[in-house]
């Protein structure tokens, strides 16, 4: 008995030693595993990419460089970045790049950028994210162009180089349109074999329009002619349009009704129905129908046009006059005519809506006068004349 007792002292002896061991080695081991992971926590809040900060410092410090007017410093702190950065690196884009050159004056470097455009980016892979340093680009040129394109004239650059950059400056500026596709067109047929030809063909493609619009309007319509006679020959209107405009082409869709009172002079039947239209009754003009023009101005303030249009005219007597069930459909003619007219109007910009990105226009809000005259033809003695008419509605437009 007294030698089992003494092996199951020792056997616990043994576990307990070995318990102790264990218990010291979770104790030793603990601190361990917390230290390493508190040091990868650090090591990743503390982790910076040099060049991502090296690229969003740089850019800003050369926008503010630039806005300050300290140009010379700012062609130095490009060049640094060009130099350091890795050239895998997208520092700037085309774009960006092309601005910057602008606005510090730096032809040699807009015309370089200009030359290799579509292949600015070549061999870069490598891109991070910045802030938009272009809406400041802008702020600074809209003040300081003036003087940028007397260094352009005061500058030693060869004639075509400096038409290129005169060309990009009236294409910045938003001049008309037409006129620069037309001194486009003329600098490459000076030029045929220009360098230059690729970036031009990207500013034809920007200046190519395409516009859509939907205008609201309010006016008066005076009447001449036999339809004069016969009913109410001064009254107001409104209208609503859908439009387009492609290039220097005008395409409308458009519907016009009176707005008060109209009456006729006489008794008139209504067409279809055994039903007298008498003066006392209401009366309404209803237009309708299309729009074919051509812009012959065209700027950032005002969209000159003129157009012909084709439809009809109709005079109609009000359903509620008769006796005529509110469910049945009743087409009340007094007059139907044929109704080609003319006219012209003027798009007055009040404000224009840019990409944030691109700074190019993407839409605008304006009125528009707009004077006419339409000939109504038909058969029908009441129907026939012509009338005036002078509007003004305002529009908005998706587009550029």
């Amino acid at each position: 008995m007294e030698q089992i007792l003494n092996e199951a002292i020792k056997t616990n002896n043994y576990n307990g030693m070995k318990t102790i061991r264990v218990l010291f080695l979770v104790s030793f081991l603990i601190p361990l595993v917390s230290f390493a992971q508190e040091d990868i926590k650090n090591q990743i809040i503390s982790f910076t990419d040099s060049t991502e900060i090296m690229i969003r410092n740089g850019r800003r410090l050369v926008v503010d460089q630039t806005v300050k007017g300290d140009s010379q410093r700012a062609i130095e702190t490009i060049n640094f970045l060009k130099k350091t950065v890795d050239k895998d690196y997208v520092i700037f884009y085309p774009a960006e790049e092309l601005l910057l050159a602008l606005a510090n004056s730096n032809f040699e470097q807009f015309l370089y950028i200009a030359g290799n455009f579509d292949n600015f980016l070549e061999g870069k892979t490598k891109y991070v994210q910045t802030e938009n340093i272009t809406v400041q680009i802008h702020e600074f040129l809209a003040q300081e162009l003036s003087l940028i394109k007397k260094d352009l004239e005061r500058s030693t650059l060869n004639t075509e180089d400096k038409e290129l950059a005169q060309l990009y400056i009236r294409y910045y500026e938003s001049e008309d349109k037409f006129k620069l596709n037309k001194s486009i067109k003329s600098f490459k047929k000076t030029y045929p074999d220009s360098k230059y030809n690729n970036f031009l063909k990207l500013i034809e493609g920007n200046i190519m329009s395409g516009e859509m619009n939907f205008c609201l309007g309010y006016g008066h319509e005076f009447l001449n002619g036999n339809i004069a006679n016969a009913f109410t020959s001064h009254f107001q209107n409104m209208n609503m349009e859908f439009e387009w405009f492609i290039d220097r082409m005008y395409y409308s869709i458009f519907m016009q009704g009176s707005v008060g009172s109209i009456h006729s002079s006489s008794n008139i039947p209504i067409m279809g129905f055994d039903i007298i239209n008498t003066p006392d009754d209401d009366v309404f003009s209803l237009k309708y129908g299309v729009k074919l023009g051509r812009t012959w101005i065209t700027n950032r303030s005002i969209n000159f046009f003129s157009y012909i249009s084709i439809g009809g005219y109709q005079m109609k007597s009000e359903k509620s006059n008769f006796d005529i069930p509110s469910d049945e459909s009743a087409n009340l003619k007094l007059t139907n005519a044929f109704n080609p007219g003319i006219g012209t109007a003027c798009d007055i910009y009040l404000k224009h809506f840019k990409s944030k990105v691109s700074g190019d226009n993407i839409g605008q809000w304006f009125i528009r006068p707009n004077v006419g005259y339409d000939f109504f033809v038909t058969s029908k003695k009441p129907g026939k004349g012509g009338s005036l008419f002078l509007n003004l509605s305002m529009g908005i437009g998706f587009g550029n």
